[in-house]
This record gives C-alpha cells, structure tokens and sequence, in this order.
C-alpha cells in the first residue's frame, strides 16, 4: 500500500526502456537504402508536430540532398532528437532541423549542455534531465551501423546542436 503513483512511474520509465531497448534490436538488422532527406524529416516532423504545438514550439525545416541509412533507424534516431529537442526547449522557441547529405544539425534554444555533461551524453543510463538515460546511445549506435557519427555542440545563442555526419546516397 505504500508509493502507489511512484511505482506506477518506475514501470513506466521500465517499460520505455524495454520498448527503446527492443527498437534498436529490431533496427540494428535492415539494410541502409537511399533516404530523401526532406521528405524523412519532415515525416517525423508531421508525427510530433502535436507535441509541439502543445508546448508552443514550432519547427524550422531546411534540409536537402538523400543519405545512405536503414529508414527505421534513422526515423528512431530522429524520433529521440526531436523528443529531446523539445523536452529542453523553452515554450515560444523554436526547433531547427537544418542541413544536407554532409551533416544534419538538430538544434534546441534549451539550456544546452556543459563540456564535462556532452562528454556523457552518450553513456548508457546517463541522463541529466532525469529520463532513462538510452536515447543519445541508441541514436550514436543506430548511426554507426550505417556508418555515420554523431556529435554534440553547444549552439550558438544557447541550446544544443546535434550534428548527424552520414554516408550520402549516390
């Protein structure tokens, strides 16, 4: 009969690592196939925009060119920069998706990270804001096996920017 609301929490927060867990074992296996990048961006755009919208973010798209990745891995992998993206942005600011088949920035106006923070950021179970601490690592392995890294910037102005170099699609 104790913490009722705080088990009900840990099973949530367990359950969102089982389910992030089971989506990179199921992304890890696809092949990479030619992806435009506008048109995948702005796919996963479309799906939080509600989320957006309820936190009065908006979103800044200017994307161009195609890379060389498994489509579901790079839809997980923007799916987890996007949600982080809009859990540090403040409300009124903007979420900018930018670049090309060189390097796809995702870029927050939260509070960004420190040096010693970013050096962590990719570590299992690390989190400074408190989540489960997988969706940086799984995004860095989910882009490795395609063969691309992934690098955290403090963004000018304030934020963070996630940079994603990928192989281009030829």
């Amino acid at each position: 009969n104790g913490d009722v609301t705080g088990a009900l929490g840990e099973t949530e927060r367990l359950s969102r690592i089982v389910d992030a867990l089971l989506a990179l074992a199921r992304a890890e296996g696809a092949p990479p196939e030619p992806v435009e990048l506008a048109s995948a961006v702005a796919e996963r755009l479309d799906a939080w925009s509600p989320v957006a919208e309820e936190r009065d973010i908006q979103f800044q798209l200017d994307v161009a060119g195609s890379v060389l990745v498994g489509r579901d891995r790079f839809g997980q992998v923007l799916d987890n920069l996007v949600a982080n993206a809009l859990v540090a942005s403040p409300s009124g600011s903007v979420v900018v998706v930018r670049g090309d088949s060189t390097a796809l920035h995702v870029r927050d106006h939260g509070p960004g990270m420190t040096a010693d923070d970013r050096a962590r950021a990719f570590d299992r179970f690390w989190s400074k804001a408190g989540g489960s601490g997988l969706g940086l690592p799984i995004v860095k392995r989910l882009v490795e096996v395609d063969g691309g890294t992934v690098e955290l910037q403090p963004a000018v102005g304030g934020g963070l920017d996630v940079v994603l170099h990928l192989a281009g699609a030829t």
